[in-house]
């Protein structure tokens, strides 16, 4: 592929299952983007819901959209793998069943990539809650800056952000994170470097493949491009694995027990005591950059690892409240073997036994803080992800005229018009002068 293709092709690959009524809105999003050179390939790993059916309808209005499985669940990674041996040459992305693409989402990564020269491309994707997943009503949430979107380019040092992940040991809040799933894009060459380098040829090799295809494709290149506009949005449905796996719920429990089925057979790093897969954050940026690290040959680099700081931080998440009890305990345990493991038992039992769960519990309807704006989703009227996606990418638009001075100029227009008024004119002709209307 020519990075001078003016119409080079992407794609979109949708790993699901049993999504069927949130993957139906996903699509919605697909639908309408305006890019011909573009294919969506849903990856279905063996649903027992009406997924297909969702996905053939469809196809049969938008042939750019086509259905794919292996038959039988294989898991989320293997799965992740199934859906980007599909892809052809050009560049690609992937979604959830409950994440969406913004309007104009392809096109703009398109221009985007062709501007800077760029192989790798990141954004700070918006989150839409649905209702139910995290509090009774819906919300959007938006990266800010100083309480407003900002929309600029820039260029990124590779080593700055493979830097910045040891030292935030936060992969999911960094909205420089360049993984293919859902605030990235990435050409199909960068992926098959990795490959080349990876036992198997596989491209996912940790546990979960969303923060390791950020940290591995990072690694490959000097510089990636950044866009504050963004392109795509996370959904969180109450079907995401992650909620499913905080939640004590019964429901939540069976819901997440195919997923740790197979993740707990891929254990982590060896660093990291080889323990089962953790959803820890802090633990998973670690076992990123060290399964990365160790690949033949891989160009990038970072500072050590503080082993001290990644448990107090894994501990700070458990803190926040929202593990249930049993789940609670089994994460606990794997950070006393990693801990055993770097001669730090005493240390971090002694740091266990300073902490307490956090009562508070998620943030709902309207509110704004320096990095981030929430919107209540109902009183906007979004119900589901494709509503969300247009009103992300419109704030977005319209955030640049909306500053001090734009406000300055609304409110000096409006006195003007207010004082004119004031003035008077010419008098009304009088009566005399009225003459008489006729008609025909």
């Amino acid at each position: 592929m020519s990075q001078t293709d003016p119409n080079p092709r992407f794609s979109v690959i949708i790993p699901t299952k049993d999504r069927a009524d949130y993957l139906r809105y996903t699509l919605r999003t697909c639908e309408l983007q305006d890019y011909d050179n573009f294919e969506v390939i849903v990856a279905d790993d063996g649903s027992t819901d009406h997924t297909r059916e969702v996905v053939e309808e469809a196809a049969q209005r938008d042939p750019r959209i086509r259905y794919a499985s292996q038959g039988a669940s294989v898991g989320m990674r293997d799965n992740f793998e199934f859906a980007l041996n599909q892809v052809k040459p050009g560049y690609v992305m992937a979604l959830g069943g409950d994440d969406g693409l913004l309007p104009y989402g392809i096109r703009g990564m398109r221009d985007t990539l062709l501007e800077t020269g760029q192989e790798l491309l990141s954004w700070p994707a918006p989150v839409y809650m649905y209702a139910g997943a995290r509090s009774h009503t819906g919300q959007l949430i938006l990266h800010a800056r100083n309480g407003r979107p900002c929309n600029r380019r820039r260029i990124v040092r590779s080593k700055d952000f493979l830097a910045n992940q040891v030292k935030d040991l936060f992969y999911v809040a960094d909205i420089e994170s360049p993984m293919i799933y859902v605030k990235g894009v990435a050409s199909t060459g960068l992926v098959d470097r990795v490959r080349l380098r990876s036992p198997g040829g596989r491209f996912y090799a940790p546990s979960t493949p969303d923060g390791y295809s950020g940290i591995v494709l990072a690694g490959e290149v000097e510089t990636y491009a950044f866009s504050g506009m963004p392109f795509s949005m996370h959904g969180v449905s109450p079907t995401s694995a992650g909620l499913s796996y905080l939640a004590g719920s019964e429901r939540a429990r069976k819901q997440s027990e195919d997923f740790f089925a197979k993740a707990v057979a891929i254990p982590m790093h060896e660093e990291l005591a080889r323990q089962p897969y953790s959803p820890l954050i802090a633990v998973m940026t670690v076992d990123f950059l060290l399964t990365a690290r160790d690949l033949p040959g891989w160009p990038g680099t970072f500072p050590p690892i503080d082993y001290r700081q990644m448990l107090q931080r894994a501990l700070s998440e458990l803190e926040d409240g929202q593990f249930a009890g049993e789940r609670m305990t089994r994460e606990l345990v794997i950070l006393d073997a990693i801990a055993e493991h770097h001669g730090l038992g005493a240390f971090f039992r002694g740091e266990v036994g300073t902490r307490r769960k956090n009562l508070r519990r998620p943030l709902e309807g309207n509110a704004i803080s320096p990095k981030r704006l929430y919107f209540d989703a109902s009183r906007l009227g979004i119900e589901n992800v494709y509503d969300a996606a247009f009103v992300a990418h419109y704030i977005h638009k319209a955030a640049p005229e909306f500053s001090l001075s734009t406000a300055w100029n609304f409110l000096s227009n409006s006195l003007k018009y207010r004082l004119l008024s004031f003035k008077k004119g010419a008098p009304f002709p009088p009566h005399s002068e009225w003459g008489r209307s006729t008609s025909a």
